[in-house]
């Protein structure tokens, strides 16, 4: 047993804090959290306070209840928002109150609470530095808790490393290439074909790409492929699926995919023969039903009685997510979640390569379902111009420096022709990785 005497009052953020550390860390004792005044027969302790105690084992606690925009690095690939910092103490750094901001994404809720909705784009998001992201924030502030406990008290001892577990993952959202697709890509493509005016043969080949794009009939029917490569490799993939609703405005006829499983036996075959292969199927939940429990929860039962198979994942199509709506509603009806990443950039968006329990603000407890986060998606890397070389960086941090490493990736289905060739990437991925 591992006690956490501690002078706060409000003591269920660092209780939801030392949980995901005892899961992601594997610890192999519990741990319990009491007041400073307590007494307790246990005598392995460490004080989280925020005056030091004369020959204690100490954790610095910065008494700071909103988090600093500013980063401070205190070595490499390790930096906390809080720069308040001490002496007198074991460890002079609030590094579980910084964990739990990481984590549970604490300034993304703060920024939505003050009105600014952060809509899965890194540049909303009120932290200036964003290569900060690049970092497993988390898992390494977890390995120095780690190093921390093991250094001072031997006999409390942790598991060994899990093998990386890497969720292959498939967002369905076009099957054919309708017309909303080619004016939604088209007008990136030709954004990104813009920045090239200086450069003259770059612009030329971008602008080609373009209307190449926009004219081009490649089929987008491609489940094989994903399937037979994996296959190779002895692995199985979720696919993500919409289920098209009755919501018509310009906004979902614009944004949402435009097939319908309702209607379409193909699909319907395909997809259960997915199943029946071992293959997972999961809900890829449409725009607006990431803040509509009724509509997400229609959606998911539409999607189980076509297929007869149960729904336990969801992916929330565009990545949309309301801190005070959308997980609640995962919660109420999923096992796993996988909506947390970033739209516009590569990384960690919690700043964790491991699965955790989101953390409920409103009840100060962890909610009932289980996120899988999304560190890469195909579109992160070609659409935002992302360096290739931070792909394989950042695979090497979420693989190998999480004791408990289980993170997802995301190709779309119908990147597998001559509009993208974005399959190529992924095949390097799996060559290497897995």
């Amino acid at each position: 047993m591992l006690t956490i005497k501690t002078d706060i009052k409000n003591k269920q953020w660092l209780i939801y804090i030392l949980n995901e550390f005892k899961h992601i860390n594997r610890a192999k004792f519990q741990i319990e959290v009491i007041s400073i005044t307590q007494n307790t027969n246990n005598t392995n302790i460490i004080y989280y306070t925020n005056n030091s105690i004369a020959n204690a084992i100490s954790i610095f606690n910065s008494n700071k209840p909103v988090p600093s925009s500013e980063i401070i690095y205190l070595k490499d690939n390790l930096y906390i928002l809080n720069n308040t910092q001490t002496k007198n103490f074991t460890l002079n750094y609030d590094l579980l109150w910084n964990a739990f901001v990481f984590l549970t994404r604490y300034e993304e809720y703060l920024s939505e609470q003050n009105g600014k909705k952060i809509h899965s784009y890194s540049i909303n998001h009120p932290r200036l530095d964003k290569t900060t992201f690049k970092i497993p924030i988390v898992n390494i502030l977890f390995n120095e808790l780690e190093n921390f406990i093991t250094r001072h008290f031997n006999k409390l001892v942790f598991d060994t490393q899990q093998k990386a577990v890497i969720d292959l993952s498939h967002d369905v959202d076009y099957i054919t290439k309708t017309i909303q697709l080619r004016l939604k890509q088209t007008i990136l493509n030709s954004y990104n074909t813009l920045k090239y005016i200086l450069k003259p043969n770059l612009f030329i080949e971008h602008l080609k790409k373009t209307i190449k794009f926009t004219f081009s009939n490649p089929s987008y029917w491609c489940f094989d492929y994903w399937t037979n490569l994996e296959n190779k490799y002895n692995y199985k993939s979720t696919f993500y699926i919409y289920v098209k609703n009755n919501t018509k405005n310009f906004k979902t006829w614009l944004i949402d995919p435009s097939y319908n499983i309702q209607t379409n036996k193909i699909l319907q075959n395909k997809l259960k023969q997915l199943y029946n292969n071992g293959f997972q199927i999961g809900l890829h939940g449409s725009y607006s039903s990431a803040t509509n429990y009724t509509l997400l929860k229609k959606e998911k039962m539409i999607l189980e009685n076509i297929l007869n198979i149960p729904i336990t994942k969801t992916r929330q199509h565009w990545l949309n997510y309301s801190e005070t709506i959308t997980p609640n509603n995962h919660s109420k009806l999923f096992q796993y979640d996988s909506t947390l990443g970033w739209n516009d950039i590569i990384g960690f968006r919690n700043g964790c390569a491991s699965c955790f329990k989101p953390y409920n603000f409103e009840t100060q407890k962890a909610f009932a379902h289980t996120e899988i986060p999304q560190i890469i998606m195909d579109s992160n890397v070609f659409d935002y111009n992302n360096n290739i070389k931070d792909v394989y960086k950042i695979l090497n941090y979420a693989k190998f420096i999480p004791k408990t490493p289980y993170f997802s990736i995301s190709w779309h289905q119908r990147v597998n022709n001559n509009d993208y060739k974005w399959h190529i990437l992924y095949e390097e991925i799996l060559s290497e990785y897995i």
